[in-house]
């Protein structure tokens, strides 16, 4: 059976869209899900390898040197770590803060809210008998605060098009990242593309930093007192994040062929398998040990979060693998959902079993020690196995 969309209807002021895929439909596009599950096999066996044996940026940071103004000629081209206050020219602020404040900002990020119209789309399946499904696509469109302004001619319910218009975004009304070009640390320069993303802190409006006829609430500056407590289609909302001028930290990066700047650090893992990665950071603390700390937690924060990752892709492979034997059982509606339970455990387990293997493999093959263990229980196995079968031949009676 073909597909089928049956004309859009409303309820309870949503609108809502029905399109019903017969058997042969369903079937066929399992069979391709099939071959995107063993992709997606592949692609998490890849991504848990890859995510075992990644660089640790920590180790780039204990493999630095402090940089001083005696080591400049021996640490050129080095990997380099050095401490002071982050200097710079102070960036230009816009029309919604006061430009006679006293602060200045080496970095200044603007982030611009607006309460407007925003869709929202929900899908729900029901099997039919025979193999067939139906799905009710429902639209919904609220008023909330969102960084984008919709286009309402693109809503999908036509009504809306015309009754839930967003106004047109204001000139200027756009937001910003705005960073000194001229940074400096404890003397030393700074190339371009230097991640500050650690030092960066919300900043808190006041009387006194934001511009005349201006409303602060909260982290949020809003142009009237009306808007943060009662919003109207097409208020806006302001936030700001901002690093000020001498703000003390730590840089870690490497130190130029010529000496001049410090630049971006690339490294490789430690680890039998080299893997490549790069560091170019500003870190607001006071020791090279809390840099390290810092990155030691975020490797083992993202090597959870990625075989936690691996594990689910690897799940989902599976379960598209089985997805024809599905599609087949849907012939009968309630053998549809029994099937799809039972493939769900199979899936759950092999996902299980098969990313576990790869996360030992991994480990192994990337631990030198680990490496030659295994080798070496290897060749003793395959030596034993030689030396039995002599034994045994040997002992066998003359014909």
């Amino acid at each position: 059976m073909a597909n089928i969309t049956k004309p859009k209807i409303n309820l309870g002021g949503n609108r809502q869209k029905i399109q019903s895929q017969g058997f042969f439909s369903n079937l066929k596009n399992s069979v391709v899900g099939l071959f995107i599950g063993i992709a997606v096999v592949f692609g998490a066996c890849w991504l848990l390898f890859w995510n075992e044996v990644r660089a640790n940026a920590a180790d780039a940071a204990k493999s630095a040197t402090e940089l001083t103004e005696s080591n400049v000629s021996s640490l050129q081209n080095r990997p380099v770590w050095t401490k002071g206050a982050l200097t710079g020219t102070g960036v230009e602020l816009d029309q919604f803060l006061n430009r006679n404040t006293d602060k200045k900002y080496i970095y200044l990020s603007r982030s611009i809210e607006r309460y407007v119209w925003v869709e929202n789309e929900k899908k729900t399946t029901k099997d039919k008998a025979g193999g067939g499904t139906e799905t009710i696509t429902t639209y919904e469109y609220n008023l909330r605060w969102s960084s984008s302004t919709p286009n309402s001619s693109n809503f999908k319910d036509p009504d809306a098009r015309n009754s839930k218009q967003n106004p047109a975004v204001k000139p200027d009304y756009t937001g910003f990242t705005r960073t000194a070009s001229d940074l400096k640390i404890g003397g030393f320069n700074l190339a371009d593309g230097v991640s500050l993303s650690d030092a960066r802190s919300s900043f808190k409006p006041n009387a006194n930093n934001i511009a005349n006829g201006m409303f602060f609430n909260g982290n949020y500056i809003y142009e009237n007192e009306k808007t943060a407590s009662a919003p109207s289609l097409g208020d806006y909302r302001i936030s700001y994040r901002h690093i000020e001028n001498n703000t003390n930290g730590i840089v870690l990066g490497k130190l130029s062929g010529n000496g001049d700047y410090i630049i971006r650090l690339d490294f490789k893992s430690s680890g039998v398998v080299k893997t490549s990665s790069s560091i170019y950071r500003f870190f607001n603390v006071s020791t090279i040990e809390e840099v390290t700390s810092i990155l030691q937690s975020e490797h083992k924060t993202g090597k959870v979060v990625g075989r936690v990752f691996g594990i689910i892709l690897s799940i989902i492979g599976f379960m598209l693998l089985f997805g024809p034997i599905q599609a087949i059982a849907g012939i009968i509606p309630i053998l549809k959902k029994i099937t799809g339970k039972i493939i769900m455990v199979i899936a759950v387990i092999l996902g299980l079993v098969l990313s576990i293997v790869v996360i030992i493999v991994a480990n192994i093959i990337n631990s030198v020690i680990a490496l030659i263990v295994l080798l070496a229980l290897v060749a003793a196995f395959i030596a034993y196995g030689v030396y039995k079968g002599k034994k045994n031949a040997e002992t066998e009676p003359a014909v």
